[in-house]
């Protein structure tokens, strides 16, 4: 690892008290050196200083250079555990409070741009890719965190350094992150869920706003209206329909 991220061995035994962790000079992608682990049935936390091929939704390829904070948490939910589909939703928001803990601000605040992105004013910060793999959950995260400044080929991205105009020490972040997700985690297995997704809702960067949403095989103008339970997000179009997405590419319109 980078010579800014040494381990300290206190926060490495705070960090393994979530799983075994791993600590990669470089790897193909972090989610799915995971799932390689998976048959062990146990707990762990890999990080990477550098992934080559790293992907978002679709498979889409991921920006991340030495400047991010790469990881993935692999683990085993109880039988009968119902949140997988909330897993993406959870971690966004376990990121945006990690954020604002390190960051020691609430302004600005980070943002959930649904599905699966961070955003600071306007600019994606971070992403989340959550797979399940039989009975194996694995959640990767990209973060941006120390870049003075982006690739000119997207304009939609940003860092915390270029939000908060200060630098971040990304196993810092990472200790913050994951208490946050597991005991929302927790609370999913209680059935405790309905605060959850109304700080979900309240960081929402599209609720209640006019979007643009791509899928596959058409684009939707409307105005949304609801993020429900399974988080899906519910869409008034232009036209008066009410449609239900559970996956796409969304834009906020002006």
């Amino acid at each position: 690892m980078a010579k800014e991220d040494s381990v300290q061995g206190e926060l490495l035994n705070r960090l393994a008290h979530y799983g075994r962790v791993y600590l990669l000079e470089k790897v193909k992608s972090t989610n799915d050196y995971a799932f390689t682990l998976a048959e062990q049935k146990e707990p762990a936390i890999v990080v990477a200083h550098r992934q080559t091929k790293g992907r978002g939704r679709f498979r889409r390829r991921w920006f991340a250079d030495e400047n991010s904070l790469i990881f993935s948490v692999l683990f085993f939910p109880k039988p009968g555990f119902t949140g997988a589909g909330l897993i993406t939703h959870i971690a966004g928001l376990a990121l945006c409070r990690a954020i604002e803990q390190a960051a020691g601000v609430k302004e600005p605040m980070p943002l959930l741009r649904w599905p699966n992105d961070v955003i600071i004013r306007d600019k994606k910060v971070a992403g989340v890719l959550s797979e399940q793999r039989r009975d194996a959950v694995v959640v990767g995260i990209g973060v941006n965190v120390n870049q003075t400044g982006m690739p000119e080929n997207l304009p939609d991205a940003g860092s915390l350094y270029l939000a908060y105009g200060k630098g971040f020490d990304r196993f810092v972040l990472l200790d913050l992150f994951l208490p946050e997700f597991f005991q929302m985690v927790n609370e999913v297995y209680k059935g405790n869920v309905k605060e959850i997704w109304e700080e979900i809702k309240k960081r929402s960067s599209i609720l209640h706003q006019r979007v643009e949403i791509r899928t596959l095989l058409r684009k939707y103008i409307g105005t949304v209206i609801d993020i429900d339970d399974e988080g899906k997000v519910v869409l008034r179009t232009d036209a008066g329909r009410l449609v239900v997405f559970n996956a796409g590419q969304v834009r906020r319109l002006r």
